[in-house]
């Protein structure tokens, strides 16, 4: 399925969320999808709509995660107790997940922001390459490395 689609069909899952809260959430998934290129995108609807990231395809090996919520958007970093974080921006008190509260799209923006999502592609790369699911050198072409 192309990322288009993808748009589409998170769209259609957000049509009873804020346009606000909508566009942060696709500004999110853009920003992802820019660092870290061709991985797979698992969409789930619970109390908020989801979006992991994974290289590998499976979810609990998942690198970052996207959780669009009826007032507000969490960027996810699924090792972010890992993660450098001179800002002190990630929230969250569990063994290894943390996140960002993302209140619109100039929080995405930010390159702090953007240093963190680059640091959880790193991991995801690096947990892919340890289970044998991707090629490294070829991600390294796109300027993820």
């Amino acid at each position: 399925m192309s990322s288009r689609n993808t748009e589409l069909i998170l769209r259609e899952l957000m049509q009873d969320r804020p346009e606000h809260v909508v566009g942060t959430a696709i500004a999110a998934r853009k920003a992802v999808l820019k660092l870290a290129g061709e991985c797979s995108e698992l969409i789930y609807e619970t109390y908020c709509i989801s979006n992991a990231f994974t290289f590998t395809g499976r979810q609990g090996q998942g690198f970052i995660h996207i959780a669009t919520y009826a007032k507000h958007v969490n960027l996810g970093f699924d090792c972010g107790t890992k993660l450098e974080d001179p800002e002190g921006l990630l929230q969250g008190t569990g063994k290894l997940i943390r996140h960002i509260r993302l209140n619109g799209v100039s929080d995405v923006k930010r390159e702090a922001v953007a240093r963190l999502i680059k640091g959880a592609v790193q991991q995801g790369l690096a947990m892919a390459e340890l289970k044998g699911k991707v090629d490294p050198k070829c991600w390294t072409k796109n300027g993820v490395s």
